[in-house]
């Protein structure tokens, strides 16, 4: 367990998210954070307890790989009111390994309100098969990923460039006044070659940051694999993986995944869903207002982070030289971007017509859709399936992702914003 002084003493980068977990700390559910690997969740864990030691004394830090805390956290939360003094803000890391993680959090919350949880995991898989169902009121989640553009600014040492960067609200966007400097464009494209993940991001040496993308996959992935589900095949895993990356920004077609892999369509389906649990791809899936000319269910997939796109295609070489590739990278950037961003009363999706026109993002809430291209290449101009989306639906307003471009023009009565991917 660390002490008070070992988490102050603790080099620490704010992550975003501590703004939307803040107004959870005085309520009695569980806050649990799930993500990735090497996302940075223990040091998230950390930061919460940074920002509550300055307002009280009685935060109390566990690591479930350490069996010393386990034992102490597997005795059951009488025992642990005990150990803690009776009272106090408790921060479990890697809790899917308790024991019995189900009625340790269901007893604490609600027979011990006196003993707050904070709580991380690697694997939504665990919590959907052993905690979920009844922890319903119990518990409110959070995902943590690898670093926004604006995060990856602050740990590369490059806050300056951040008052440059005018935030853009995507349900009421405006042109917004700001001088774009070359120097941040070179490091969006550092951002979209090697990804977000913070040991990455930290590291100055490229064959370093290769190595470690690797083993994200390799070792950390692989790990859950086996520990949550055995008889599970860590070279088909890796094998359909590396086939979505193919696939990345595309429709997903189980047949053609399951051919290339050399396994069953049923086979390439659990894998896939796996890769989405363990938090390496996401399915965006298609809007369907009218399903009979847009595509019902193949939906598209993207990966979680941009140096894994990398790692998959097997190359590192820098973006200018793959011209073709870039606006996969950026497409996929800007997914993850508005993901992040999603509100509860939002969701996202893509529009596609059988004809095969397609707008990259819908942001569906608040009585409107906002539909949102990524066109990287210039000059910039609206696309013909914006315009198609535009004349179908109306729209009030529309964005359209560029390099460096931004101004606005009207088309059928919607305001189409043009503006750089680098403010999303």
């Amino acid at each position: 367990m660390l002490t008070e002084k070992e988490i102050i003493e603790k080099k620490l980068f704010h992550r975003d998210i501590l703004e939307i977990i803040y107004p959870w700390i005085n309520r009695r559910e569980a806050v649990v954070i799930l993500g990735p690997r090497r996302a940075g969740k223990t040091s998230l864990l950390l930061l919460i307890a940074h920002m509550i030691l300055k307002s009280r004394k009685d935060v109390f830090y566990f690591d479930m790989e350490d069996p010393d805390d386990r034992d102490i956290v597997n005795a059951g939360p009488k025992s642990l009111k005990q150990f803690i003094g009776g009272h106090g803000i408790v921060l479990i890391d890697e809790f899917h390994l308790i024991d019995d993680p189900s009625n340790f959090v269901k007893l604490t919350v609600d027979h011990h309100p006196e003993i707050k949880l904070f709580l991380t995991g690697s694997s939504s898989t665990a919590i959907l098969s052993n905690f979920r169902d009844s922890m319903i009121g119990r518990i409110v989640e959070f995902d943590l990923y690898p670093l926004s553009f604006r995060e990856f600014l602050m740990f590369k040492g490059e806050k300056r460039y951040l008052n440059m960067l005018p935030l853009v609200e995507i349900e009421n966007p405006t042109l917004p006044e700001y001088n774009l400097p070359e120097r941040v464009l070179e490091l969006y494209f550092e951002y979209l070659l090697y990804g977000g993940f913070p040991e990455v991001v930290l590291s100055n040496d490229e064959n370093v940051k290769v190595k470690l993308i690797s083993q994200i996959f390799r070792i950390y992935a692989i790990r859950d694999l086996r520990m949550l589900l055995a008889g599970r095949d860590a070279a088909t895993f890796e094998n359909i993986f590396l086939a979505l990356i193919g696939t990345t920004s595309n429709l997903l077609n189980f047949s053609e995944i399951a051919r290339d892999t050399g396994v069953s369509v049923k086979t390439a389906k659990e894998y896939v869903e796996l890769l989405e649990a363990l938090f390496l791809v996401k399915r965006l899936y298609p809007y369907r207002k009218n399903p009979r000319t847009e595509i019902r269910k193949s939906p598209k997939v993207y990966i979680i982070d941009t140096g894994m796109l990398s790692w998959g295609l097997g190359n590192f070489s820098t973006l200018s030289q793959r011209p073709k590739e870039t606006g996969v990278y950026v497409e996929n950037a800007v997914f993850l971007e508005l993901m992040k961003g999603l509100k509860p009363h939002q969701k996202l999706r893509f529009w596609r017509k059988k004809s095969g026109v397609e707008v990259d993002f819908l942001l569906i809430g608040g009585g409107d859709i906002v539909p949102i291209e990524v066109k990287f290449g210039e000059p910039a101009k609206i696309p013909s399936s914006l315009r198609s989306f535009c004349k179908a639906y109306n729209p009030s307003h529309a964005i359209v992702a560029t390099k460096s471009t931004s101004f606005k023009q009207e088309f059928n009565n919607t305001r189409i914003f043009f503006l750089p991917a680098v403010l999303l």
